[in-house]
């Protein structure tokens, strides 16, 4: 395999003094070196060995990329050449520099030998990481976007504390983290291998890019851990990026596993209304998801950056693990998810009380349905969480939580007026009553209110309104006759307390 020139000169670093070095910045990579002497030896696109004294009558046979080692006695002189170069003193024979360098060839085209019949023998992603270790010396990594994990090699010798991953599942602080960092989130579109520092997981990162169809879908890192990242690690991992990137998009498929089945059938629930519920309930109860058990829905309106489908999957995955009874997937951006109660031994208070600091502490707000029981109306709670999230969201901006019960009045009344307006549907006579408090004055409107709200208990209403009980019951006769009502019929007393209600409803949309 080829070698860049940034490589190959920190790998000679660490064996030779090299007195100068230049020009080290270039594209290209070079392929096993030459000696050149008497005149001759010299290939383009290979590393050139040279003595000082002869890189004048090299110069005139330079028509192609070459990387330069020169050889020079103390005190001597040359021109300095355009193409890369390091400069060496005499007191190594060239011999020994070619020695080296063949040695660095030899162990980096075995290496590419190991990923190649990887490739060949329809290895993994895994395994590529594993023959890697012993050419880094740090730990690797292979993750999606989103965060979802496919392959590592060495990371079990990484203290927890700085894993992204561990036995309790995904850290989602980590993840939260990196999703809103600007320098991160940049990253999705280098074409070389970028640097990312520890300042969040406590550990610095060399990252490259693994794309499919031109998009990026995964991410190689390189861990420093236990030696320090160089910059001829990149051109070494951007090389078996290539590798990883072949068998990411051309091995076979795994296996459908079960948790994949269920995900798929609870979407054909939500998006096809045509379909075969009995069927339906028999696919679940194979899976274990009995029509006796209980079920609970969760709808989640992510962010910006999880609209871009940073942290999405990420976040499926973390409620999969702390939730294992459980189903999460993405329906019209938004993470949908449903709870098994009964296998998971829970109720929906302990559900929803065990998530509450993530979804506050990941930006995220929810909307929840009631528990319900059964197949039949796994549909109608994704309608139900939708809602209370869509109607709790307008009603209580400044709240993450929404539940359906807390929204269901107000949705019954947004619901009835979506033909008609609120004053035509209350009760006629309340029209007057407001009128009237209008026309005189009064305060009719506030008696009534106050009087039904306290359960048609006039001492206690009198209390509130801080007037005389005689006074109350004076006002409630008045109201009574312009109603034509004696407050006595309990449908009436419900039409009434309704109607106030879609008053007010009128006046918070005027």
């Amino acid at each position: 395999m080829k070698l860049s020139a940034v490589l190959l000169s920190e790998m000679i670093n660490k064996e030779f003094h090299v007195i100068s070095q230049g020009n080290l910045d270039t594209t290209e990579s070079f392929l096993r070196p030459f000696l050149y002497e008497d005149g001759s030896g010299f290939s383009t696109g290979h590393i050139c060995l040279v003595r000082a004294k002869d890189t004048e009558s090299l110069a005139s046979q330079l028509t192609g990329p070459v990387f330069l080692i020169i050889s020079v006695r103390p005190g001597e002189n040359f021109t300095t050449p355009s193409h890369p170069y390091l400069v060496l003193d005499t007191g190594y024979t060239l011999s020994r520099i070619f020695n080296f360098i063949q040695d660095l060839y030899d162990t980096f085209d075995t290496w590419d030998e190991r990923l190649s019949t990887i490739l060949l023998s329809n290895g993994s992603v895994r395994d590529l990481l594993s023959v890697s270790l012993e050419i880094f010396h740090n730990p690797l990594c292979v993750i999606g976007l989103d965060f979802t994990p496919v392959a590592n090699a060495g990371t079990e010798r990484i203290p927890e504390k700085y894993h992204l991953y561990s036995e309790d599942g995904l850290n989602i602080e980590y993840v939260n983290a990196l999703a809103q960092d600007e320098d991160y989130t940049k990253m999705l579109d280098a074409d070389v291998p970028v640097f990312f520092p520890g300042y969040i997981t406590g550990l610095n990162t060399l990252n490259v890019n693994v794309r499919q169809d031109g998009h990026t879908t995964h991410r190689l890192a390189l861990i420093e851990y236990e030696h320090p990242i160089e910059n001829g690690d990149g051109y070494l991992l951007a090389h078996l990026g290539g590798y990883v990137e072949y068998l990411l998009y051309h091995e076979q498929a795994p296996a459908s596993r079960q948790s994949d089945a269920l995900h798929k059938i609870l979407l054909t629930v939500l998006s096809d209304r045509t379909a075969d519920y009995l069927d339906i309930s028999q696919r679940l109860s194979a899976l274990g998801w009995s029509t006796q058990h209980d079920y609970l829905c969760l709808i989640f309106q992510i962010t910006y950056l999880d609209q871009k489908k940073i942290t999405t999957r990420a976040i499926c995955n973390y409620l999969e693990k702390q939730f294992p009874y459980s189903c999460s997937f993405l329906f019209k951006e938004e993470i949908v998810t449903y709870f098994n109660l009964s296998r998971l031994e829970m109720d929906e208070d302990t559900v929803a009380g065990s998530l509450t600091y993530f979804i506050r502490d990941s930006f995220l707000k929810a909307g929840y349905s009631r528990p319900m029981q059964g197949h039949m109306n796994l549909r109608r709670q994704y309608i139900q969480a939708s809602t209370a999230l869509d109607v709790g969201s307008r009603k209580k901006p400044y709240l993450w939580i929404h539940h359906f019960n807390n929204v269901a009045l107000t949705y019954i009344l947004e619901q009835s007026t979506r033909r008609l307006p609120g004053y035509m549907l209350c009760h006629d006579k309340l029209l007057d009553l407001q009128k009237t408090d209008r026309e005189q004055n009064t305060e009719y409107m506030l008696t009534l209110r106050t009087y039904l709200e306290e359960n048609l208990n006039a001492t206690q209403a009198a209390s509130l309104l801080f007037i005389h009980r005689s006074t109350f019951l004076y006002r409630l006769d008045k109201i009574k006759n312009i109603l034509d009502s004696g407050l006595d019929d309990p449908e009436e007393i419900f039409y009434l307390n309704l109607s106030f209600r879609l008053l007010e409803q009128e006046e918070e949309k005027n």
